[in-house]
């Protein structure tokens, strides 16, 4: 069979599957285990590089023509891309951990005949609960918390160990230090009743009943979570599934059974449940071309090829378009604009601006003319000289052909002593000064005040 190779990628710890080429007594494909431990360097970073040396080297079935690696989020995607890309790695596809999860257990056929299932995978930064339909292997809901993990379980025991022995520990290099040891003591509390480690922090002795006393309110707390999430599945859940290094505390399996109802599975070695789906969901990349891969949050154009790793659909991005903003803005504001000019041009001409008439200012206007406002153009604003442009009105359909009226300002005279009083306003209406009319005298006339 094609050597192919599996990879998980989680906070604390790094684990690759490789299957069996030799075939077991059981019938079950049988799997090598590695695990790097992560918990002083980036997981991305160092996955990458355990990646690298296990393909430079030879199993017992030959070099590794495949390799499938799980990813937890998006971002946890873009980050795996970007540490792959920096070793020069492309034969390799990302699938979705809750799809490797599902993978290996229908494979290993430990899911019997449950149709929807729930995924209880705690790990060492938090808990993912998912419902997973195995008709489809559509993931109908999902839901992650950070407020209990298996870094949580660890400080738990630290702070229990420190306050036991009196110590105060200020360091935070020697803290994180003992911290890692009591990581340690819990893993190996999964199967003994009690565990004595020395170092030089201080010898760290803690049993399985203390622990668990310890650890009982955040497990009761998840547990909760979970009730929460299957009552708002859209399909009934028929068994949850436990994954993941915390589903080999027994009192986690112990608390979901009492709380959930349901019958509760946890799988041989839970913590290597998706390294083991990744590889046999591995597939050989071929005539994979060398170019960078695009870093988290960077959006690709619908021209661009997706991803070279296997990345589902719904993390494809969308084609991004420039389209202009301002254009419609623009053309809008050039209409408003000529539109006011126009109708304080022809408000002019209804008040007798430029005539000599002494009709009140309230009489129509004897020809009118539609008036349409056709953005073309910019524009330039010339400034008014002292005496206004002269205006044209085009002649109605009764005098078509005789020639159009112009209305032009009149000479003004210098009124007789004493001067007159200001023009009126009209209030509301652009300040438009009216025209002074000299009247013969005697008698003086004055316009009235408003």
């Amino acid at each position: 069979m094609t050597e192919v190779l599996g990879v998980s990628v989680g906070a604390s710890a790094v684990r690759m599957a490789r299957p069996d080429v030799r075939p077991q007594n059981s019938g079950r494909l049988g799997f090598h285990h590695d695990t790097v431990d992560a918990y002083w360097d980036r997981a991305e970073e160092l996955a990458a590089e355990s990646i690298g040396v296990v393909l430079s080297q030879s199993g017992d079935g030959g070099p590794v023509q495949a390799t499938g690696v799980a990813y937890r989020d998006q971002q946890q995607f873009g980050e795996i891309q970007q540490a792959m890309a920096s070793q020069r790695l492309y034969n390799y596809r990302l699938v979705p951990e809750a799809r490797a999860a599902l993978q290996y257990l229908e494979a290993s056929g430990e899911l019997g005949h449950f149709g929807t299932i729930g995924l209880y995978d705690l790990g060492s930064s938090g808990l993912t609960i998912s419902v997973i339909d195995r008709g489809t292997g559509q993931v109908l809901l999902a839901e992650r918390t950070i407020d209990i993990s298996g870094d949580d379980f660890d400080r738990l025991i630290s702070d229990n160990q420190l306050a036991k022995q009196g110590v105060d520990i200020a360091d935070n290099q020697e803290l994180s230090q003992f911290t890692a040891r009591c990581r340690v003591a819990k893993e190996q509390l999964s199967t003994s009743g009690a565990v004595c480690l020395p170092g030089d922090g201080g010898v760290i002795l803690i049993s399985r009943e203390a622990f668990e006393s310890l650890v009982t309110v955040p497990i009761e707390y998840s547990a909760r979570l979970v009730r929460d999430v299957i009552g708002r599945s859209p399909k009934h859940v028929d068994a949850l599934v436990l994954i993941g290094g915390g589903a080999r505390i027994p009192l986690v399996e112990s608390i979901l059974s009492a709380w959930i109802g349901l019958p509760v599975i946890t799988p041989a070695d839970p913590e290597s449940v998706a390294a083991r789906g990744a590889a046999l969901l591995a597939t050989p990349v071929a005539d994979t071309p060398r170019q960078a891969t695009p870093a988290p949050g960077v959006r690709q154009s619908a021209s661009e090829p997706s991803s070279l790793s296997g990345a589902p659909d719904w993390l494809s991005p969308e084609p991004v378009t420039d389209k202009p903003t301002d254009s419609k803005r623009k053309v809008r504001g050039a209409v408003l604009v000529a539109g006011g000019l126009v109708a304080v041009a022809a408000l002019g001409l209804s008040l007798g601006y430029g005539g000599g008439s002494t009709q009140p200012t309230s009489a129509p206007a004897e020809t009118t003319a539609p008036i349409t406002a056709v953005p073309t153009t910019p524009r330039t604003t010339v400034p008014p000289t002292s005496a206004p442009p002269t205006t044209t009105v085009p002649p109605t359909t009764e005098a078509a052909q005789a020639p159009a009226r112009t209305y032009s300002e009149p000479e003004y005279v210098p009124p007789a002593a004493p001067a007159p009083a200001p023009p009126p306003l009209i209030p509301g209406l652009p300040q438009i000064q009216l025209p002074q009319i000299q009247l013969p005298p005697p008698p003086v006339f004055q316009l009235p005040r408003f």
